[in-house]
């Protein structure tokens, strides 16, 4: 019998891959010969490179080391993932992360994504045509221009003179011309695509700035003043290009740079655990599973949107797989998860205890919930054959 144990990271506790081994270890207490495919995934996000760099079914990764330039203009290495056939993952929170700078030091409106466009540039320069760029967790809010100067794009101000590098959020609402003439060639000869979980669009109360500025470290005045800004660079993006992107879905993710990776890279925004699965040729190993195990730390009606449970749950579902999932916790609304393709889910907690122990023992409470769900699968199964028998 196989199975395909597909976990994503248990956040403060284990790796999706020492998650996806710990079940593996569950299942196999009860049957020696199974066919286990450990499949750890990622929603796209933060923790994307380092998941997909121990996978065991993605073969030839290599890690590419790289120094950019931090939110904030520190040196940072932001390391980026290389794989055969002329393909790059990159992160955005490697170069231009929230947690690259410690709260008290966060004004998002000084805060620039040029770093991101200093790591697509190595990829191009390691041969790199097919970029795969996670959005999540970023600590910018300047509609991707820092990006842009990386990559050879200037942007004139009003008073004639050129901004200089690298730009940031603050500099949005002095921009009076955009010049794409020196913006580099291997973008339009590249193929790039964007995990991108938000629909955010760029402006207005549902965009960047207002839904995630905040968190980033603005104040209600500085969120003016960015969406301020925001709105002018986006008027200008426009009749640079001859279309407006800031209404796509996904626009405002990551500070606008979902708006900037459309317009300067043609890239296709698509959602992360989608991308990470057609990564890891996931159909191929689902298509004659006889069971599928998902799971994360917790489960509740958010993870519908996006997270990779769900993600997993509506492949397999296409194959007719049924899908258990395992958590760490949950609440009642992630009882809407059963309409999203998961039979059943299991807390890994078997009796009430502390959340730090919870957390310190993650992995052989996994193991053994893991234990537990085949010993349950495997008596339906018998259940039913038994009645087959007899009828």
């Amino acid at each position: 019998m196989k199975i395909v144990i597909a976990l994503d990271s248990f956040k403060g506790s284990c790796s999706a891959q020492a998650a996806c081994a710990a079940v593996a270890q569950g299942l196999r207490r009860v049957d020696q010969t199974l066919e286990l495919v450990e499949m750890p995934v990622s929603d796209g996000g933060e923790g994307l490179l380092s998941t997909l760099a121990d996978s065991p079914l993605l073969k030839g990764a290599v890690w590419q080391q790289q120094r950019c330039t931090s939110p904030y203009g520190l040196s940072v290495q932001a390391d980026f993932l290389i794989l055969p056939g002329e393909r790059a993952i990159i992160e955005m929170a490697q170069s231009c992360g929230l947690e690259l700078t410690p709260p008290a030091q966060r004004d998002v409106r000084q805060a620039s994504s040029y770093g991101l466009g200093e790591q697509v540039k190595a990829a191009l320069d390691a041969g790199c045509r097919h970029l795969i760029i996670g959005l999540g967790g970023s600590a910018t809010n300047d509609g991707g221009i820092g990006f842009a100067q990386a990559l050879g794009a200037r942007f004139w101000r009003k008073d004639g003179t050129l901004l200089p590098a690298p730009a940031a959020g603050q500099d949005l609402a002095h921009i009076q011309r955009i010049d794409l003439s020196g913006l580099d060639p291997r973008l339009q000869q590249s193929e790039i695509q964007a995990s991108c979980d938000v629909t955010n669009p760029l402006l207005g109360e549902h965009g960047a700035t207002w839904v995630y500025g905040a968190q980033k470290g603005a104040d209600e005045a500085a969120l003016s003043e960015l969406e301020a800004g925001m709105a002018h660079y986006s008027q200008l993006l426009t009749q640079t290009l001859g279309f407006d992107v800031s209404g796509r879905p996904g626009a405002g993710a990551a500070g606008g740079m979902g708006a900037a990776l459309i317009a300067y890279t043609g890239a296709t925004l698509r959602p992360g655990i989608d991308l990470v699965l057609e990564l890891l040729n996931a159909d191929d190993h689902l298509r004659d599973a006889a069971l599928t195990i998902v799971g994360e730390g917790w489960l509740d009606r958010q993870s519908a949107f996006g997270k990779a449970p769900v993600g997993v749950a509506g492949k397999a579902a296409r194959h007719g797989v049924p899908v258990v999932a395992l958590c760490g916790g949950r609440d009642e609304s992630s009882r809407q998860l059963y309409q999203h393709h998961i039979d059943a889910m299991w807390s890994i907690c078997q009796r009430p205890m502390a959340l730090a122990e919870s957390m310190n023992t993650c992995e052989p409470l996994l193991a053994d919930a893991a234990e537990n769900v085949l010993r349950t699968f495997l008596s339906g199964r018998r259940g039913e054959a038994h009645k087959r028998i007899t009828v």
